[in-house]
């Protein structure tokens, strides 16, 4: 029949697909597949090593796959310095736009919807990668996908998911997230900005009371669609706290909606291709139905409804919805620190100054002051990658699981932590490789610069840090006291035997000098400065509110340097735990030997920081203050060899790390270029 050629020819065609298909799932093929792509990330710099992959975690291939594309990419591959600010700004704009339309990215957007198991730590990783390649492409990623799309996801239904995160994908649209404002920074519930329901149109009118009110320091403002602006709800009167709306600033042709004014902020110190602006509103009208709604919601006759009736808990259960933005910092600034470190010691291990008389002059990482401020941040960074993957972990259990993470204080307190521990790391970090690479350093084609400039911003974004150190602390305080509540003659019996014994401490280990090399040592030391700033910081608070009757804000306040400290103390523990049980996991024997001698030297350097705090309370005698600085000199100088070893596990690739000093060709800065340690090749000349 003529019909039946047609069926024989489709299953001719199926038959051949099938056979090409399974060939393709040939073990051989994919075999040949590996090869060919470690082929290119070996002549991208992207190295397969178990180390590698440790460091990595166990997204490293996604990891390698956007290293690759970004190293490939011509957007990616340009580090201009001589761009205006709308050349930076358009650059940084088609590099978002290409992201955003990788395959790996639309993915991960889907599983964010979703909340599939491991979304959150894939957008971290990300998040990272993209940082390491370009921070302003990293930053102004996070604002459109994970601040605005993230506040869309976190705070509203489905509806609003289909609404304007489906556009986002198909880059009909990019938006913004409009929390700050002028008078009101880290007191989020302090805003000014009005949202006034009207039940007569049935519509929210957004509106900009004065000048504090503004929308300040907004990402994204120049350029994007839709914000989503946090403001007062107001419903009959009555003010019911922050709430998140959609807001339109502008369509597809870029034309900006009535009642909209968007004021540029111009030049920065830093993140320059981030277009940031002020917003300011006048009685702009919007639908309903852009109230995202997850913790409250507004009936059509204007009847308010929430199933969590105190407005304060109401309110940080809708913070708690962002904390990945606030996790994701953590990450971006961990790029930049590895990026740093790459340049300043392979530079360290190639460029040559003094030496013995009538010999060659010695690497700079020979020279004591280089190694003794370049390996404990090599260290630390170590340590805040197992970390920040661990707080990232716990993360996504409970986004996956659907918990309110309102409910996991400590889990907040942990993020906050970090927040602050690693952007300030990342700064001290970024100065000392800048000045161990002298005037090279200095020279943007080398990178150190923007990258300082550029991750400054860090410290006061998503939470300014000594405000983050605070919600630590009120953590740390919550459980402290809920011990007496639960059972307060055991909690008693608890403190007495604790007190007790790190006053015995103090007279015995301390003078005990063979235990001071080992990792228990160490973090004991931690637990113990960590423990007597809890309870001492208790017992100040509780005696200037029960006995000197003074109001809680002024005692609180007057406490406050007590506060960063057991903060700090706090995660300097944490980050030293996470590197130990990380150093335990590694199942490979030689990847256990180097990371164990970073992990203790990590935890040497957090002792020797404050070892003033040790000797004031006994705890270190001047014997023992002394043996730890040896301790510390000695493992710096053990592990600067490694520290190559390590830098090749970061995965970097060569385009990205662009610096002429740390071996990367420059046709535009030859006279900057120095081989990579253990390379042949002319040096520079000058």
């Amino acid at each position: 029949p003529p019909g039946s050629r047609g069926v024989r020819a489709g299953l001719g065609a199926e038959a051949r697909w099938n056979n090409m298909r399974d060939n393709l799932n040939h073990p051989l093929h994919q075999q040949e597949e590996e090869e060919e792509e470690k082929a290119v990330h070996g002549s991208l710099g992207i190295r397969d090593s178990s180390l590698a992959r440790y460091l990595d975690g166990q997204h490293w291939r996604l990891k390698n796959q956007l290293r690759r594309q970004t190293a490939q990419s011509q957007l990616f591959r340009q580090h201009r310095y001589d761009l205006n600010l709308d050349e930076m700004r358009d650059l940084t704009s088609e590099r978002v736009k290409y992201i955003i339309k990788l395959p790996m990215v639309q993915r991960q957007l889907d599983e964010q919807v979703e909340k599939k198991k491991h979304c959150i730590n894939k957008s971290l990783v990300i998040g990272e990668v993209l940082s390491t390649a370009d921070l302003a492409t990293g930053v102004k990623m996070g604002v459109v996908c994970w601040l605005f799309g993230g506040a869309i996801i976190n705070l509203g239904s489905q509806i609003h998911i289909e609404r304007w995160l489906q556009p986002l994908k198909d880059l009909k649209l990019t938006g913004m997230f409009a929390m700050t404002e002028r008078g009101h920074g880290s007191n989020v519930r302090g805003i000014q900005t009005q949202a006034t329901y009207d039940p007569a149109s049935q519509e929210f009118i957004i509106h900009t009371p004065c000048e504090d009110a503004e929308k300040m320091y907004i990402g994204n403002a120049m350029k994007g669609n839709d914000a989503a602006v946090f403001a007062q709800l107001i419903v009959n009167g009555e003010l019911l706290g922050p709430h998140c709306f959609i807001v339109p600033i502008r369509d597809q042709e870029g034309n900006m909606y009535p009642g909209v004014t968007v004021i540029d902020m111009m030049h920065k110190e830093g993140l320059n291709g981030v277009d940031n602006g002020i917003l300011v509103f006048d009685n702009i009208r919007i639908p309903k139905e852009n109230l995202l709604d997850r913790f409250g919601s507004v009936s059509e006759d204007g009847v308010y409804q929430s199933a969590i009736k105190d407005r304060g808990a109401r309110f940080n259960a809708m913070l708690a919805a962002l904390t990945p933005s606030r996790i994701a910092l953590i990450f971006q600034a961990l790029g930049a620190m590895k990026l740093g470190l790459t340049i300043a010691i392979r530079y360290s291990h190639s460029r040559r100054q003094f030496g013995p008389k009538d010999k060659e002059e010695v690497k700079i990482i020979d020279h004591q002051t280089q190694y003794l401020r370049l390996m404990p941040h090599l260290a630390a960074s170590l340590a805040l990658t197992f970390t920040s993957r661990y707080a990232g972990e716990i993360l996504d259990e409970d986004m996956c699981q659907g918990r309110n993470l309102v409910h996991n204080r400590s889990l907040q307190a942990l993020v906050a932590g970090l927040k602050a521990y690693s952007t300030w790391e990342n700064l001290a970090c970024l100065q000392d490789c800048r000045e161990c690479t002298g005037g090279m350093g200095y020279m943007m084609e080398n990178r150190i610069p923007d990258l300082k400039c550029d991750s400054d911003v860090f410290v006061t974004f998503e939470g300014d840090n000594v405000v983050m150190l605070q919600v630590v602390v009120r953590e740390l305080l919550a459980q402290y006291a809920r011990q007496y509540e639960e059972s307060p003659m055991v909690a008693l019996l608890k403190h007495w035997s604790a007190a007790t014994t790190d006053s015995l401490r103090t007279s015995v280990l301390a003078f005990n000098t063979e235990t001071v090399g080992s990792l228990s040592f160490l973090l004991k030391a931690l637990n113990y400065r960590e423990r007597v700033l809890q309870r001492s910081l208790a017992a100040r608070l509780h005696s200037k509110v029960m006995k000197n009757k003074e109001d809680p804000f002024s005692s609180w306040n007057s406490c406050l340097h007590h506060v960063t400290c057991l903060a700090l103390a706090h995660i300097h523990r944490v980050t030293l735990e996470q590197f130990w049980k990380a150093v335990e996991g590694c199942p490979v024997p030689d990847d256990q030997a180097l990371l164990k001698k970073f992990c203790l030297l990590h935890g040497t350097s957090l002792l020797y920081q404050e070892r003033a705090w040790y000797l004031e309370h006994r705890y270190l005698t001047p014997a023992t203050s002394v043996q730890i600085r040896n301790q510390l000199t000695d493992m710096c100088c053990s592990v600067k060899d490694d520290s190559l070893a390590v830098l090749a596990a970061f995965n970097i690739p060569a385009a990205t790390v662009h610096a002429p000093i740390a071996g990367i060709p420059c046709p535009r800065a030859s006279w900057a270029f120095y081989p990579a340690p253990g390379q042949d090749g002319p040096r520079a000349k000058l």
